[in-house]
């Protein structure tokens, strides 16, 4: 396949070496033509050096640098204009999860239009699992999706679907709204269990106050356009399953 590892990242400088290694590794052994983008998200660590060293070792790295942090969403919708291959796999800069799993994820393809990952073990605090969970009911519910982990940084597109959507958040709901865009466009998206180890360097940030609110946010704003268009013929999809 020809494939685009999108990998968003915000003072990461501990680990991001680390994921786009092991995405090359893999990366290389699944495609016959493979790009990585990295967005730098504007770290204020050493990030930007870490990046910039690997360039010799893996000539597939495209690096991509927001001059100051826009969030998550923004990081994402760069990373996404700028991959040019058929099938696009999503994952974060936090080394968190095994992109050696991706195999079993892309093998779903067969079967379905799109693969969302669902962590089987989440390897974080308390809050942050809370939130994960109230977070996916509460997007199920709006958007009319069935997954079982909506912010699940483990998620494989096909090219189509990113250029025929025009997404818009900034900020969490990003993850939501893509899988919102394959479910208005009738595709079947299938869910793979994948493993989550815990942070090995730097500090999280998605469950942050400021970071929640603004996933809030934009969320109300969503609420007109999506009763609008479940009004006039979308419902909950009947093509999303789950594979163990």
């Amino acid at each position: 396949m020809r494939l685009s590892v999108v990998v968003p990242c915000f003072n990461e400088e501990g680990n991001i070496g680390r994921v786009v290694t092991q995405a090359a590794e893999v990366g290389r052994q699944l495609a016959f033509e493979l790009e990585i983008v990295v967005v730098d998200d504007g770290s204020t660590d050493d990030t930007a050096r870490v990046l910039a060293a690997l360039r010799g070792a893996v000539p597939e790295l495209k690096i991509v640098t927001h001059p100051r942090n826009r969030g998550y969403g923004a990081a994402v919708r760069s990373g996404l204009d700028r991959a040019v291959m058929d099938y696009v796999f999503l994952t974060d800069g936090d080394g968190q999860f095994d992109l050696r799993e991706l195999p079993a994820a892309i093998r779903l393809l067969s079967e379905h239009d799109v693969v969302a990952g669902y962590r089987t073990r989440r390897r974080d605090g308390w809050w942050r699992q809370l939130w994960g969970r109230s977070w996916t009911a509460l997007v199920n519910r709006i958007f009319g999706l069935r997954i079982r982990d909506a912010n699940c940084a483990f998620k494989l597109f096909p090219q189509t679907l990113l250029r025929s959507s025009d997404l818009r958040s900034e900020g969490a709901l990003i993850s939501a709204e893509l899988l919102f865009e394959a479910h208005r466009s009738e595709l079947s998206v299938g869910q793979c269990a994948v493993s989550h180890y815990p942070r090995q360097a730097g500090r999280q940030s998605g469950a942050s106050l400021r970071v929640i609110a603004r996933a809030f946010m934009e969320l109300v704003a969503w609420l007109p356009p999506v009763k609008r268009l479940r009004r006039h013929g979308a419902s909950p999809s009947d093509q999303q399953s789950v594979a163990q």
